[in-house]
């Protein structure tokens, strides 16, 4: 069975779509999204990225995205309609290609939002229901994992780094 490849302008669950992708990759005339590429969210309000991939179909070292990976939001790509799978380029080149005529107002002041998962160090599993502190730009955020061991969704208007801490003792978030 094919592969569904995802490609700019896909849909998301979230009632995006991607916006960015690799022009040295089409399908059927289309840029190729991978990991790293970009979607709108208007569900969260946000630019998430795309955060998983087909790893045996590298695009320029980078796995292409694929029908119901996520996104950093937590919403998922959904095709926008059966895709055959070509290579229509030549080179070696590694052009971003990107669709702004079709983002939605919101996002001209962009975002940056992504949803973290916690796992175990040793084993690798998710820490679910984790009581854990973000600390970003000066604000401390309360939350707890959710079944599959990610945070909310933390958000800004620029990229900043943050700190992530697990809180072991009884806590009370509100």
């Amino acid at each position: 069975m094919a592969t569904p490849y995802i490609v700019i302008g896909c849909p998301t669950t979230g009632g995006g779509q991607v916006i960015t992708g690799n022009a040295s990759f089409l399908i059927e005339g289309i840029p190729i999204a991978c990991i790293g590429d970009k979607a709108t969210c208007p569900k969260h309000q946000t630019v998430a990225t795309i955060i998983a991939g087909d790893p045996n179909m590298q695009v320029m070292g980078k796995a292409a995205a694929r029908v119901n990976d996520p996104l950093s939001c937590g919403c998922k790509l959904l095709p926008k309609q059966n895709l055959v799978v070509q290579d229509n380029a030549g080179g070696s080149r590694s052009n971003k290609f990107s669709e702004n005529n079709n983002t939605n107002n919101f996002l001209n002041s962009e975002n940056y939002g992504h949803r973290f998962q916690l796992k175990d160090e040793l084993t690798g599993k998710p820490l679910s229901n984790v009581c854990y502190e973000i600390d970003k730009n000066g604000e401390t955020l309360h939350g707890t994992t959710d079944n599959q061991g990610f945070t909310e969704l933390v958000t800004n208007k620029n990229a900043e780094e943050i700190n992530i801490s697990i809180i072991y003792e009884e806590h009370r978030h509100g």
